[in-house]
């Protein structure tokens, strides 16, 4: 049939929206295997106490679950006090295994400043794509210093903190200049 001819046949027939919450809940609870959607629990008011009687059982009730409630507070700040004494333990022995290992490794950032401020040039201009001769030799110098002071680092870790390839890294560390 034309287009024209099917819309003149649907035209009286409910438009079921996808989307609409009514067709989802069913939908929802069809795939779950129940036949109707529940309805949402009521919430009951609890009956109100007349009498002195009532009242009275309602002040124990609350007075016993207060004291069950600090019970557990009490139970569970003895645990994080316990946590927190193993926590401190755990990092005063971390502390005392570093303190052994010896001084403390100077920084390749430091490092980094330091050669840039003796040439007088910024950190970033040493990092970046310039060419210079000076740019150039501040920056041999700095790879060459961090490689002596930082043994631990390689020259790809090294590479990475002065942003440029491991190659550049062994020609500065063996003492060649700048590719001519």
């Amino acid at each position: 049939m034309a287009e024209a001819a099917l819309r003149k046949l649907d035209r009286d027939l409910p438009r079921l929206d996808m989307y609409a919450p009514e067709l989802r809940a069913r939908l929802l609870a069809q795939r779950a295997g129940i036949k109707e959607p529940r309805a949402k629990p009521k919430l009951v008011e609890k009956p109100r106490p007349e009498s002195a009687q009532g009242l009275i059982i309602a002040a124990r009730q609350m007075l016993a679950a207060a004291a069950a409630d600090r019970e557990l507070a009490a139970q569970a700040l003895a645990e994080a006090r316990i946590q927190a004494a193993t926590i401190i333990a755990e990092a005063e022995a971390t502390a005392r295994i570093v303190s052994k290992a010896g001084p403390a490794l100077p920084s390749v950032a430091a490092i980094q400043n330091a050669v840039a401020e003796r040439y007088g040039i910024s950190v970033s201009a040493m990092l970046g794509p310039g060419v210079s001769n000076d740019l150039v030799a501040a920056r041999y110098e700095a790879i060459r210093q961090a490689h002596a002071a930082r043994p631990d680092l390689s020259p790809a870790k090294l590479g990475r903190l002065f942003r440029r390839d491991r190659t550049i890294i062994i020609r500065a560390i063996a003492g060649k200049g700048p590719k001519p």
